[in-house]
């Protein structure tokens, strides 16, 4: 099994007065699912449910209160940082707004680079110019800071950094909400034609269900 959630809790401690106790408040009690390499997930839900919340802790920003998150039986939730490290370019999480996400002291050309040089990876500046071609980027957004582009230049900025590690779960927060119909439907042809080759399996986070139709999915409604 590629990825088992089993009992996953998360919770905070919050004080709604400063003269009360702290309360725990529940963003989700035991959620359990797992997923195949190929398999899809979709998770949905009301905004403030846990959706953003169970993704961070599933590709270990974040520690949840109980349970397990399994990947290929390592339980991500008692790594160091370390082996955090190693492993997180077999899960990648690309977050909803990507221009609040990038470095914004860095131009695009660093951003992407920087994710071989993390991963020991060799710089392949074909493989980026692959992905603009597939994506509609221009090269001369290479010199760019992120608050330099839209919001979808953005979106595809971040998928690129994520595919470049070619990752065995990618985690996909709203993909669609920065996007135009056209784009919308370019990237998930896309996603759809790369995860036959590549086995891939993704998660996706979204209000916009319909858009999901031609994968097939499992769903987590939180």
């Amino acid at each position: 099994m590629l990825l088992e959630v089993k009992n996953l809790t998360q919770s905070y401690l919050l004080k709604k007065h400063w003269y009360l106790k702290k309360e725990e408040i529940f963003i989700f009690k035991e959620l359990n699912f797992n997923l195949k390499s190929g398999e899809n997930l979709i998770i949905t839900g009301e905004s403030g449910s846990g959706k953003s919340t169970l993704a961070r802790i599933l590709c270990m920003l974040e520690i949840p209160k109980y349970g397990e998150v399994l990947y290929k039986g390592i339980n991500l939730c008692l790594q160091n940082v370390k082996q955090k490290k190693e492993l997180r370019n077999k899960i990648q999480y690309i977050f909803q707004d990507q221009k609040l996400a990038l470095n914004p002291y860095k131009n695009i050309k660093r951003l992407l680079f920087d994710v071989y040089e993390n991963f020991s990876l060799k710089k392949d500046e074909n493989e980026i110019l692959y992905f603009f071609d597939i994506f509609g980027l221009k090269k001369e957004i290479f010199n760019l800071k992120p608050f330099n582009l839209s919001g979808g230049e953005a979106q595809k900025i971040g998928l690129i950094r994520a595919l470049i590690l070619k990752p065995e779960i990618l985690i996909l927060d709203e993909v669609t909400s920065s996007l135009d119909i056209l784009n919308t439907q370019k990237i998930l042809n896309f996603l759809k034609n790369y995860q036959q080759k590549q086995k891939v399996s993704y998660i996706f986070i979204t209000h916009q269900q319909e858009f999901f139709n031609d994968f097939l999915y499992k769903k987590i409604n939180l």
